[in-house]
């Protein structure tokens, strides 16, 4: 776990095609995405979070996405033409109600360490399925997958991964958003259905009500997170500037908060959960924001 430290950020880079694992601007998809500016992509980027089975005490990795907040997380719908194996997707957090039914943790993933001569890249598994990389051979083949080698179950070189550190910084850190969709199934435009956005407030502590259902909702057309703000200034009735709040996604009942940092939320209308502090309270110090990296390591990646 040392690769994996709970609560740090990191990003997932394939051994073959060299490219990032990205979360996409639909809220759904995840693919494979190259480093073209000088930093990260937020979308990139991945906070580590250590998750222990309640039937056996065995610790996984989940890993939740800076930019919008969900999980990377394994699904059962068969990877679209030309791809291997099983789709993922980015997944909200929430406890089903039968903790026997360990399939129902999509989210949760065993990491392995591959020793010399593999160079010290890791694998990441979902029960018999490895995280897998696509396009080897057809670039244009994006898709980040789940799947096993049936003829001779192995970690093939394109379910190998090189771990990248981000640092970390209790301040909010200029990291760029992907919004486009390249490589889709269709393109994104500005949803014309509301989403629901729920909120509420925390108090200087950090404390709330945690049933999502007990909030206050309303619709929300459109992406701009200042619209949002400007919003729920008004749903509230606050006197101060938004500027004077700090927001941050909750996906799931047991997903942790991930501060909103980017300018436009996701294009899917799925309802969004906002938790917001007041900025300079106890709580909104104790967040925790990638950071770019240092110039040398940006130039490496």
């Amino acid at each position: 776990m040392d690769l994996f430290p709970d609560g740090g950020f990191v990003r997932l880079q394939s051994r073959v095609t060299g490219k990032f694992v990205h979360a996409d601007a639909d809220w759904e998809r995840v693919s494979l995405r190259r480093n073209d500016g000088p930093d990260p992509a937020l979308n990139a980027v991945w906070r580590v979070e250590h998750w222990v089975s309640p039937d056996q005490g065995d610790t996984y990795v989940l890993l939740q996405n800076a930019a919008y907040g969900r999980y990377l997380s394994f699904s059962t719908r068969k990877a679209k033409a030309g791809h291997r194996g099983y789709r993922t997707t980015q997944k909200d957090r929430s406890e089903p109600n039968v903790l026997q039914n360990m399939s129902a943790y999509p989210w949760k993933w065993t990491v392995q360490r591959l020793n010399p001569p593999d160079q010290d890249y890791v694998s990441l598994r979902y029960f018999t399925c490895y995280l897998r990389a696509n396009g080897k051979y057809l670039p244009w083949n994006i898709r980040v997958t789940a799947d096993v080698d049936a003829d001779a179950p192995r970690v093939t070189a394109m379910m190998q991964w090189t771990v990248h550190h981000v640092a970390a910084s209790p301040e909010r850190q200029r990291l760029d958003v992907t919004l486009e969709y390249q490589g889709g199934d269709s393109d994104l435009t500005c949803p014309q259905p509301p989403r629901t956005i729920r909120h509420v407030r925390a108090n200087d502590e950090g404390e709330f009500d945690q049933n999502h259902h007990n909030w206050t909702s309303f619709a929300f057309y459109g992406t701009s997170v200042d619209d949002l703000k400007d919003e729920l200034r008004l749903q509230q009735h606050w006197n101060e500037d938004m500027s004077a709040y700090t927001l941050c996604m909750r996906p799931g009942s047991h997903g942790r908060l991930m501060p909103l940092v980017a300018t436009d939320l996701p294009s899917s209308t799925d309802s969004m959960n906002i938790v917001v502090f007041r900025t300079g309270s106890p709580a909104a110090a104790a967040l925790v924001y990638p950071a770019p990296p240092p110039a040398a390591d940006a130039a490496a990646a």
